[in-house]
């Protein structure tokens, strides 16, 4: 039985976090939807990383929040943080 790929793990997380936020974001979602093309505010960006860092187990640095634009941006930036905290001793 093959296990799901990271990334796949990570989009799956990412789209289930944006229905919780704003559930009418649920539809037609791909990496390259803009956050603002689905409605998302400022409030509702740092809503979604908060569910997302307990969600993923990770910590979203101000920094990679505020310069997020894409659903893809959001995988990226959680894949990184995970692929850092492996390689930690």
């Amino acid at each position: 039985m093959m296990t799901q790929s990271l990334d796949g793990v990570l989009t799956e997380q990412v789209l289930s976090a944006l229905v919780k936020v704003k559930p009418s974001s649920g539809s037609g979602v791909t990496p390259e939807s803009t956050l603002e093309s689905l409605g998302l505010d400022s409030l509702d960006t740092i809503t979604l990383m908060f569910e997302l860092e307990s969600k993923a187990g990770v910590s979203i640095p101000d920094e990679d929040v505020r310069s997020v634009r894409t659903v893809g941006d959001i995988i990226e930036r959680i894949r990184r943080l995970k692929e850092s905290a492996s390689t930690v001793p």
